[in-house]
């Protein structure tokens, strides 16, 4: 099944998250993002894409994530990751439980993953079942950190006030300012 799925291009996102209502402080949570070539599924052109999301782990920056190794419960348990495959229409349902970081090299880091997704839930797809995906050493752009927009909007999109908030989370080395982009606020990696 891994020759349907060839993965092109792998992110490594990352964000300043809170829910204020759900009782959840701000925290850096990150995120990845993985394309696949086009492929062909029952005569449609289809272009899967994979996310796994709230993935929260001890680190204070993106390059906390250098060899590291981090397991996570299987979801929907609390500290789970997140993770779907959107494929038919659908964002058909992953298990994320293990993840392992390599080195960091040129803006990069690899990523050492393996997920089985599940195509008869959302999907409808009893013939591809339950797809396990491996992932070795795969390398993840890594991308801004994003500020949360109630973080923004509680400092009135002041960069000053909103690196104040978060100074005691990240680790601010590790980034550049605090600018304004189209859609909010974000810090650029620094390398």
């Amino acid at each position: 099944m891994n020759s349907i799925f060839q993965p092109t291009l792998g992110r490594l996102g990352q964000l300043i998250f809170e829910s204020p209502h759900t009782g959840i402080e701000p925290r850096l949570e990150f995120f990845l993002e993985i394309e696949f070539e086009e492929g062909e599924f029952d005569g449609e052109t289809e272009k899967p894409f994979f996310r796994a999301s709230q993935i929260v782990v001890p680190a204070k920056s993106w390059q906390d994530l250098e060899n590291s190794s981090h397991e996570f419960p299987w979801a929907p348990k609390p500290g789970s990751v997140d993770a779907s495959m959107r494929l038919f229409g659908e964002q058909n349902p992953a298990d994320l439980t293990a993840l392992r970081f390599g080195a960091i090299q040129a803006g990069k880091i690899a990523a050492t993953f393996r997920t089985e997704i599940d195509f008869e839930i959302e999907a409808d797809r009893d013939e591809l079942g339950q797809v396990e995906l491996e992932f070795s050493d795969f390398p993840l752009e890594v991308g801004p950190l994003k500020i949360a927009t109630s973080l923004e909007k509680r400092y009135h999109g002041a960069p000053e006030e909103i690196t104040g908030a978060i100074s005691g989370i990240i680790d601010l080395d590790a980034y550049g300012p605090v600018t304004k982009v189209p859609g909010g606020f974000e810090l650029e990696i620094v390398q």
